[in-house]
């Protein structure tokens, strides 16, 4: 529409809100003469404009510049903004519903559907209870809304469950379980959560501003804590924080949530970042509504509203009418009332003519208000003034860049208020710091005035003084902050976005390097602030991953990551002896004892690695002894297991190896309800736990154990690959499955039914390996296909085949070896067994029928000379450190196997004289 048109049609549609209904129509004829086209878009927007907000499937201003009545009126639905018991509908609508709803009853995995407690604009919202006797438990399923079985709900309904199945805090709703239905629907569990919406719990309970603003700060924490996993909410709103009756708010419904990436902020892909623009118009920041670019900026804007309505009881923005076109106006081009003066107002926007069956609430009266935040008009308007004005104002910019940089930074300025400090939202002058300083040292300023007016020519001189050093510590604290963002931001938002696609460890090094080095400077000034020495232990720990834990996609630097995980120990022995035994920071403290095991292990020092494992199990036993219902609790009991597991089976104790491993697997089993489904996390662990404890119970001489328990792993495993499949880690995984798998075979001498499984971990690590040659793990699995390939077709009449073959494992081993990857990424002892490898080929090669005595003599020399080589690496290897109790008799068998050579030779030799 061109924008002259434009311009009429809201001119003559606000002219028409101004007089009653039946007039109208008349008047319509007069302004509009002859041009139809012009009145059919007028009359659109005046029968939508009588229609209450709800949400809009495309951004606003879009829709009502295009007059599209027909699309909006399609679009706008009755969604129910809760998902669990803050629903909108009454008791008695409730009731009639759950009689209509077929699902009703229904059965999901263990659970049976009881009633519904609420339906948004793609997904229902159940309570259910198990049905498989096992235990009771109530939990809220969220499963596709019914008559809407398209792609595109089932895709977001995937990404809400993905997203929550990596979320663990306590003011965000825990994901429990999660699954497909018969019917092909993705659902997932959530734990149920029976309470109030933000607002309603804060009125009923009569709170006052401070109450509700630390309510409200454990709101900014779980958006925060989503914020740093890259995920913007989008749909912030009291409905869907619900506040249970202990009063721990909950933060619901990331049915419309976005994973931010680095193409998030480029310009040329803005106009695709809405996501269909799903939102709630009154909550919602001017970005949404314009479509533009969304950023965590977008969730800042949404709680300066919540907190806003928190405490003033009103909208940011005065309306007499609950029109579309006037909400998105007003969000998007004027300013927001302060709260201060809203609620001196409440008497005159209550009067105010409105189209909305709430002219006439209470509600919205001043007293009614300051009496439910504990106060009266003039004490509250006296509240909000100053300090929490420019608090939310803050908050409600209309430029994103002009917000607070991060929930946190509002939570923090939020802080400061509550303690009597000087709020960023302000400026700095003097008058205004020193009067904060004032009114939180009242006495001691009164007896000290006298004193005051004596000094007062040198207090002159003084607060000179003092104005520079703040200036110069400002600068200090703000540089401070900005290398502590920075080091944050390369660990936790860029690394973290990049981390699981192919060909990027170059990439992770130099952000790695970066990180580290503004760690080191950060930890010069840590030591007398908790918060700032947990986020420090914290990153250090992420650092000592990347660098070399072998759980993770790591960088095969495996000194440095003992050297980051000794810093992070530091730090938190510090928090663990003065926080007196919390159970964050114990259980922070088991944490690194058992990254620091696995790193010990990764350069054989047992002992060492061994000690720091029990240390972990015995912090970890006593945190757990009173949480045996709490999932993550145990999970950290189960990996912690897991990791001695490891530790005693490298120091040759099989049953002790055993013990512990199935220990963690049934920890694990408990956990998820022997279901595949409770965290993604969790199982890909469980499918660990089955396949190292396939490992230690081939080494017993149980094959068929070892390959039952592949096969469990590679259900969970197949499962998740074919839900994540640009997971690079995952991916791996599966192939080192498939690769043990036809291990095991072939130690069953299977050989032929081996090599499938072979070929489908080489077709898979070769893929791999191109996308990154500096992708260690799997340049090594790449040299170990080939080598068990080898001796497979070797042992299957093959040899001529397998000779090639082991001799490509050499070739690609050796190039390992030549780049110095001595990491927990790839084994020098990998080379000796790949050298026997070839040395074994050669040797069936020579006992074939019909070979010429020349051709053995040839096969046997080479036989010998490649197990002499095997034998010679087994050797140095045992030099720098005791062999594994795997390895130990690999030496031996090489001597005998030269031995066997020699023989073979001589009596050829003999033969022939």
């Amino acid at each position: 529409m061109e924008p002259e048109r434009w311009q009429n049609v809201e001119r003559i549609y606000h002219s028409a809100l101004k007089i009653e209904a039946r007039q109208r129509g008349p008047y319509l004829v007069r302004a509009c003469a002859d041009d139809h086209a012009l009145r059919a878009e007028v009359e659109s927007l005046l029968k939508y404009a009588e229609r209450p907000a709800k949400f809009f499937e495309k951004p606003a201003l879009e829709v009502v510049a295009r007059s599209l009545a027909k699309d909006l009126s399609a679009q706008d639905g009755n969604k129910t903004d809760n998902d669990q018991t803050g629903n909108d509908k009454t008791d008695g609508d409730k009731t009639d519903n759950d009689k209509t709803d077929k699902m009703i009853g229904a059965r999901i995995a263990q659970y049976r559907l009881v009633e519904k407690l609420g339906e948004g604009g793609m997904g229902d919202v159940y309570r259910a209870v198990r049905a498989d006797n096992q235990f009771e438990k109530q939990v809220a399923i969220k499963l596709v809304r019914q008559g809407l079985d398209t792609e595109f709900v089932d895709s977001r309904l995937r990404k809400e469950r993905q997203i929550l199945a990596g979320f663990e805090h306590e003011n965000i709703a825990r994901l429990l379980d999660g699954g497909t239905t018969e019917e092909g629907h993705p659902y997932f569990v959530m734990e149920l959560v029976e309470g109030q919406p933000l607002d309603e719990y804060c009125d009923e309970h009569k709170l006052g501003v401070s109450a509700r603003i630390e309510l409200f700060q454990k709101v900014c924490s779980a958006v925060q804590y989503a914020h740093q996993r890259l995920v913007v909410h989008r749909d912030i709103k009291p409905s869907n924080i619900l506040v249970a009756a202990d009063g721990v708010p909950k933060l619901l419904d990331f049915g419309i949530a976005t994973i931010l990436s680095p193409e998030t902020y480029s310009p040329d892909n803005a106009p695709t970042m809405t996501a269909m623009g799903m939102m709630t118009p009154q909550f919602a920041s001017p970005e949404q509504l314009r479509g533009e670019v969304i950023t965590t900026a977008t969730d800042v804007y949404s709680l300066g509203v919540v907190l806003y309505k928190l405490l003033t009881g009103h909208s940011p923005y005065r309306q007499s009418n609950t029109s579309t076109y006037d909400l998105a106006h007003a969000i998007c081009d004027v300013e927001p009332e302060k709260p201060s003066t809203i609620v001196g107002l409440s008497k005159q926007v209550a009067s105010a003519p409105r189209k909305d069956s709430t002219r006439d609430s209470p509600k919205s009266t001043p007293e009614w208000i300051s009496r439910h935040r504990s106060t009266n008009p003039d004490k509250l308007r006296g509240i909000l003034s100053g300090d929490l004005d420019h608090i939310l104002l803050k908050a409600l910019r209309k430029e994103p860049q002009r917000r607070y940089a991060s929930a946190q930074d509002f939570a923090e300025d939020l802080r400061s208020y509550t303690l009597g400090l000087p709020v960023s939202a302000r400026s700095g002058t003097f008058s205004y710091r020193s009067g904060k300083f004032i009114r939180r040292n009242k006495l001691s300023l009164s007896l000290t005035a006298v004193f005051a007016l004596v000094v007062l020519a040198g207090g002159l001189a003084i607060i000179r003084e003092a104005r520079i050093a703040r200036t110069q510590q400002a600068r200090a604290e703000q540089r401070f902050n900005d290398v502590r963002q920075l080091a944050h931001s390369l660990l936790f938002d860029i690394h973290d976005s990049i981390q699981d696609l192919p060909g990027s460890t170059t990439a992770r090094k130099i952000l790695v390097g970066r990180a580290l080095q503004y760690l080191d400077s950060l930890s010069k000034d840590s030591s007398d602030t908790p918060d700032l020495e947990r986020e420090l232990a914290t990153a250090y720990e992420r650092v000592g991953d990347v660098q070399g834990n072998p759980y993770y996609a790591n960088l095969g630097d495996t000194a440095g990551a003992l050297a980051s995980y000794r810093k992070a120990l530091r730090v938190r022995l510090d928090l663990g002896r003065n926080q007196s035994g919390s159970f964050d920071d114990q259980a922070a403290l088991a944490a690194i004892y058992v990254k620091l095991g696995f790193a010990l292990r990764a350069t054989n020092n047992f002992p060492d690695a061994l000690d720091a494992l029990k240390k972990a199990y015995t912090i970890t036993e006593k945190l757990t002894a009173d949480r045996k219902d709490n999932p993550q609790a145990q999970e950290t009991l189960a990996g912690t297991s897991f990791a001695i597991a490891l530790c005693v089976d490298d120091m040759g104790d099989l049953p002790g190896a055993v013990e512990y491993f199935r220990k963690s697997a049934a920890i694990r089993e408990a956990i998820t309800g022997g279901a595949p489904a409770f965290q993604a996390q969790t199982q890909t662990k469980l499918a660990g736990v089955y396949g190292y404890l396939a490992g230690v119970v081939k080494m017993q001489g149980d094959l068929d154990s070892a390959l039952s328990l592949q096969s469990k792993a590679h259900d969970i495993l197949d499962r998740q690959v074919k839900s994540n499949p640009q997971n690079a880690r995952l991916q791996q995984y599966l192939l080192e499955n498939e690769y043990w798998t036809g291990f095991y075979l072939a130690e069953k001498g299977l050989p032929a039914q081996a090599l499938p499984h072979y070929r489908i971990a080489l077709a898979g690590y070769e893929k791999l390996s191109s996308a990154d040659a500096h992708d260690a793990l799997a340049m090594r699995y790449l040299g170990k296909c080939y080598m068990s390939i080898g001796r497979a077709l070797a042992a299957d009449g093959q040899a001529a085949q397998g000779v090639q073959s082991a001799r490509q494992a050499v070739r690609i081993l050796e190039t390992l070896v030549a780049a110095d990857h001595a990491d927990t990424n790839f084994k020098p002892s990998d080379l000796a067994y790949a050298r026997s490898a070839v040395a074994e080929a050669y040797s069936r090669l020579a006992e074939q029928p019909g070979v010429p005595k020349t051709s053995k003599i040839d096969d046997w020399r080479e036989a010998r000379s490649w197990y002499q080589q095997s034998l010679d690496t087994w050797l140095q290897l045992r030099q720098k450190a005791p062999l594994p109790s795997s390895d130990v008799k690999e030496p031996d068998k090489n001597a005998a196997a030269i031995a066997q050579c020699d023989a073979a030779l001589a009596g050829l030799n003999a033969g022939s004289r």
